[in-house]
């Protein structure tokens, strides 16, 4: 008699967390506490699973292993006492660092850059996502093809602990440059072809809407409830990766986009790398702000998107709050942050709370940021006609003798432009 199968799931990755708690934690935005729960919700989204954390209190970082050699004997020991395959750090590890962890450890050990880099890579399902992500990995891989280790042993196919050698290591460092130079073609290439996009809109006087915010905010799930859309929308940090792009049906032409989520300290490589999917946020004419106002720390979430918008160049964009998840939080508390933001919109964008007056909130924007005026501008006038047929929506235009009458609808930027080029 034949035996019947049993289907078994893959068993996860087992790892070994290290937080690292500085002794001038004044000077870092999230306290330990949080760091090691943002650390644990990452690696959950990698699909590892957590066996052990390890508090590292440091005063300052030890150039050669970033914690003191008797720390990373004492975690080489507990990860092989607790059979972990991974040790994670909540920093960023240079090269040395990295390698010289991974002799004395004995196992793969990685950072907080190369974890969310797998992160992305999970989820990377478009072609320029994919870009995207392979770019990143790449030019956070390149620095680290030299020395010897497990970390290179991994790269060379397994060849014991030697590394795949000098010259092998300088045609996989020759292949990677070359590989970069090509991504980074393609996405320029992405670029140039979403620009057109993005001008094809403006001619046509569409609003474009941009939701922003910490990763797992809702702003997926506020894009379905928006638009009648059914994008993925799960309980797992950067569930998106590229921006998308959807009619909202309001009186006016708008699309909204959801893009990438932030993180606290934000790796400025994957910033680099992502400048495709970002650049949709500096040509956006308004941005939401999607918080998750039941995060126990949403104040210190908002700060860290805050700081990432002024580091984009995007600090003075038109934007506002929506305050998402109130379903979530008892009424004395929401009654309370009300108090302290009441410019904010509260919704629920799982229970289409309040979506209305999101939807009002928008179409009062839309009318704040434009302007109609009428012109005549004479056939002499070169640099103006240029402006207003790239600049302005014409709704309507009138040939007089040597001249035009116009009437344009344009972005209140724009318009005041226009004002300086007619001189009144």
């Amino acid at each position: 008699m034949a035996k019947k199968l049993i289907e078994t799931s893959p068993s996860k990755e087992k790892a070994l967390l290290v937080v690292i708690d500085f002794k001038e934690r004044e000077r870092r935005e999230f306290s330990f506490e949080e760091e090691r729960e943002e650390l644990r919700e990452l690696v959950s989204s990698c699909g590892c699973e957590v066996v052990e954390v390890v508090k590292v209190s440091l005063k300052k970082v030890n150039p050669s292993l970033f914690v003191g050699k008797g720390k990373a004997e004492e975690i080489s020991q507990l990860a092989w006492e607790k059979k972990a395959q991974v040790v994670i750090f909540n920093t960023d590890l240079s090269p040395t660092q990295q390698r010289n962890l991974e002799d004395i450890i004995g196992l793969k050990t990685i950072d907080r850059t190369q974890l969310i880099l797998d992160i992305f890579a999970q989820h990377a399902k478009t072609s320029t996502g994919k870009i995207q992500v392979e770019l990143a990995q790449l030019e956070y891989l390149l620095p680290r093809l030299k020395g010897k280790g497990i970390f290179l042993s991994r790269l060379g196919g397994g060849i014991g602990t030697r590394g795949p050698g000098e010259k092998k290591l300088e045609i996989e460092r020759r292949r990677i440059e070359e590989r970069i130079t090509k991504l980074k073609k393609e996405l320029e290439n992405i670029r140039n072809y979403r620009q057109i996009l993005r001008k094809k809109r403006k001619k046509e006087g569409v609003f474009t809407v941009a939701l922003i915010g910490y990763t797992n905010a809702g702003k997926t799930s506020l894009l379905n409830s928006l638009t009648g859309e059914n994008q993925k929308a799960d309980f797992a940090l950067f569930t998106t990766l590229d921006p998308l792009t959807r009619d909202l049906k309001l009186r006016e032409k708008v699309v909204i986009s959801d893009t990438v989520g932030f993180i606290h300290n934000l790796p400025q490589k994957l910033i680099e790398a992502f400048k495709a999917t970002l650049e949709e946020l500096e040509y956006s004419d308004l941005l939401l702000q999607v918080v998750d106002i039941s995060r126990s720390n949403f104040e210190k979430v908002i700060r860290a998107v805050e700081d990432i918008l002024r580091d984009l160049g995007l600090g003075d964009k038109p934007s506002f709050y929506v305050f998402n998840k109130i379903d979530k939080l008892n009424s004395s508390d929401l009654e309370r942050i009300k108090k302290k933001y009441p410019e904010a919109l509260y919704i629920s964008a799982k229970y289409h709370q309040n979506l209305d007056s999101l939807i009002k909130r928008i179409e009062e924007k839309i009318l704040e940021s434009f302007v109609e005026v009428k012109v005549i501008v004479s056939y002499s006038q070169a640099e103006l006609l240029n402006f207003i047929y790239k600049k302005a929506q014409i709704l309507s235009s009138e040939y007089l003798d040597n001249k035009i009458r116009f009437k344009l609808r344009l972005p209140r930027q724009d318009y005041l432009q226009l004002k300086k080029l007619l001189h009144f």
